[in-house]
């Protein structure tokens, strides 16, 4: 299919060819007919990737923050790679859109194909098909044309401000910015019965307002408060919905609102209110986040564990459906506010966002795919004047039959290798060292559209598959490499052995015992060899430090410290179904280098976690493992998030008879005997 990306480091928009997503569990898979390029939201994320370096640092403190604790962690070398590989990227854009259901997840029960849907999220792109969890997809209601419908999820961004603001029937509100989001609120109040007030510094803006029905749009001048005191006392709520680099219009907002109003915020604007301004009137002041409860809950939008509505009334969801009630019925029109564009041209389009005020559109840019009236507006109903992917042969790709290789290559002087799951792991770190084994790459997929297609149009790959078991069945990959997240690791594991493949897997290899059981009995049966990402025991200091400690009837102790650092708290690692926790998901690593140094397996095990009165850790963040091995030999595993990110990442002392080895962060080796002290210090990191 083709999908609409945008590359970081210059803001230019391109029209790639991507695999189709695949329908999730919990999702459904749309064809697009419509989607809705945002001018305040979109118009944002041009401007900051066209900026300079240095543009981009003064816009985001917080990412250069992230870039020198890095650098300090990582080293400056390994830090600029990873950023320019960032840089260069393309990622997808969009999250608005409106199309036909094609097929439904396991778990998506009141959708079917064949639903006119508008979507909302991070996945509900501008491209060809999309893939959507079920709460961020809503049915259109018949006579809701799906070129209106596409700009929904906008629409419902301005309705959860509105709520926000607690107004009732007969409110007077004034809403200070009259772009997209703006002139939504402006037709949703009116819909409400409130009585309302549009203000702008476009004059062009203000008379979009008033013929959408504003009771009252005035030209933002210095004499614009007096004039709407002019009108009433003070307004009971304000909406602002604009994007500026000073705090005017909050200025403006609570000078126009009268005593005890509200005032919430909606767009992007310096939070900098003077005291006596909000003191005065005792003023109530709220940030609206995106468009409702649910909103980035990964329990609610990837999950679909929904909300009682008993006790959330408007979720992210009814919001939406409100706002396509609303159209059904005839109280709010917005067919005025939409400009259909074909999605060949979106370059064209996303250049008018970047313009000046006269290029601007006056509403939402729409991207037409075909069906529903959108073949006439794009032309010939494709991206780029390629062939428009049909319904037929999606099912079609999906419903082929594996096909098993005959057996694993041999005899062969480079590995033909396959990737599943190409995101900024595999990219920083798997295909470099694939490539500086000489390995040949063949097939890519698995991951994003775009990440995959990146890998191919980058040269590392020769082409891009559908999905990862066209990665497992291509007849010319003689071993395949797994680093997708962690849950579908067992099974690809599985699936890539039983085609007679050799397997590389991320760690972990399973998240539950039935897993590993599983991928162990499919690895005694299959010809092809098993390895698991682990690493360090390949690194060249741990090989001289077991060496050192290896004395003939001595046990070792070792004691092995983790500094791993935070995630953040929605990360999916700490998804106990997606990522297993973080003892699964990484301290196994560990817990390999030092089985790997003592050559004895594991005895006896104890664990224990403080717990964490602090909401910014999971459970298992902090651990602390003892283990006892078969030749006596004892090790301790301390892995924490807690403390300072200026710690060395890793710290392993090791003691065996009269020797001592200090390894520190794979950057230098102490060995100590009772004679001599002798460092190793590599030029770089060297963690195998």
């Amino acid at each position: 299919m083709q999908q609409v990306l945008q590359e970081h480091r210059s803001g230019e928009t391109v029209v790639r060819s991507v695999p189709t997503p695949r329908c999730s569990p919990g999702g459904v898979l749309v064809r697009n007919s419509f989607s809705a390029i945002s001018s305040g939201t979109e118009r944002a994320r041009v401007r900051l990737s066209q900026k300079s370096l240095l543009g981009k640092a003064h816009e985001r403190p917080d990412l250069v923050r992230e870039v020198v604790a890095r650098a300090r962690r990582d080293g400056v070398k390994a830090t600029m790679h990873a950023v320019q590989r960032r840089l260069s990227q393309e990622v997808a854009v969009g999250y608005s859109c409106a199309g036909t259901v094609v097929e439904v997840g396991e778990r998506a029960r009141d959708l079917q194909p064949g639903d006119r849907v508008a979507c909302a999220g991070a996945t509900a792109s501008h491209a060809e098909f999309v893939t959507v969890p079920a709460n961020l997809c809503v049915r259109v209601p018949d006579g809701v044309p799906l070129q209106s419908a596409a700009i929904t999820t906008i629409g419902a961004v301005a309705l959860h401000a509105i709520r926000l603001a607690e107004v009732d029937v007969g409110s007077r509100v004034a809403v200070i910015g009259c772009g997209l989001v703006g002139q939504l609120a402006l037709r949703l109040l009116r819909a409400a019965g409130s009585e309302t007030f549009a203000l702008d510094i476009d004059p062009r803006r203000v008379e979009q307002a008033r013929a959408g029905g504003a009771d009252h749009a005035s030209v933002i001048r210095p004499d614009v408060a007096q004039e709407v005191r002019a009108r009433v006392a003070g307004v009971d709520a304000v909406v602002v919905a604009a994007t500026a680099a000073s705090n005017l219009p909050l200025l403006l907002a609570a000078d126009i609102a009268r005593d005890r109003a509200a005032i919430v915020l909606v767009g992007t604007v310096p939070i900098d209110f003077p005291r006596a301004s909000m003191y005065d009137k005792e003023l109530r002041f709220r940030v609206s986040r995106s468009y409702g409860p649910g909103r980035y809950d990964a329990e609610y939008e990837e999950r679909g564990l929904d909300y009682p509505i008993g006790y959330v009334r408007w979720t992210e969801r009814r919001n939406m459906e409100a706002v396509l009630r609303l159209q059904a019925q005839g109280l709010v029109s917005l067919e005025d506010l939409v400009e259909v564009v074909p999605a060949r041209d979106a370059p064209l389009a996303y250049a008018r966002l970047a313009g000046n005020g006269q290029t601007l559109p006056r509403g939402a840019l729409v991207l037409a795919y075909g069906g529903e009236n959108g073949t006439a507006a794009a032309g010939n109903g494709g991206l780029v004047g390629l062939p428009q992917t049909t319904l037929e042969a999606v099912t079609r790709r999906n419903g082929t039959a594996r096909r098993s290789a005959a057996k694993v290559g041999t005899g062969r002087s480079q590995v033909r290798v396959g990737l599943i799951g190409p995101g900024g792991f595999a990219g920083r770190m798997l295909i470099p060292a694939l490539e500086e084994a000489g390995a040949t790459l063949v097939s890519v997929g698995g991951g994003t559209g775009p990440s995959a297609a990146a890998a191919e149009r980058n040269g590392a790959f020769q082409r891009v598959a559908d999905d990862a078991s066209a990665v497992i069945a291509d007849p010319d990959v003689d071993a395949v490499v797994i680093a997708t997240r962690h849950v579908d690791h067992a099974a690809l594991v599985i699936e890539a052995l039983s085609a007679a493949k050799h397997v590389f897997c991320e760690k972990p290899l399973a998240l539950t015992s039935d897993e590993l059981d599983a991928v162990m009995q499919a690895e005694r049966q299959a010809p092809g060899t098993l390895q698991v990402g682990f690493n360090r025991r390949f690194s060249p200091l741990l090989h001289e430090m077991a060496s050192f400690l290896d004395m003939p009837g001595e046990p070792m102790i070792l004691s092995y410290r983790v500094s791993a650092g935070r995630l953040p708290q929605d990360h999916w690692t700490h998804d106990l179904t997606q990522g297993g926790g973080r003892i699964l998901g990484e301290a196994c690593h560990f817990v390999d280098a030092l089985t790997f140094l003592i050559g004895h397996p594991v005895a006896e095990v104890y664990a224990a976690t403080p717990g964490s009165g602090s909401r910014a850790l999971q459970a298992d963040d902090d651990v602390v493992v003892s283990m006892r091995f078969t030749d006596r030999s004892v090790a301790s595993l301390l892995y924490v998030a807690a403390g300072s990110p200026r710690v060395a990442k890793e710290r392993l002392e090791g003691f065996s008879g009269s020797r001592a080895a200090v390894l520190e962060d794979y950057r230098a080796l102490d060995l100590y005997n009772a004679a001599r002290h002798d460092r190793r210090r590599p030029r770089a990191q060297e963690k195998g």
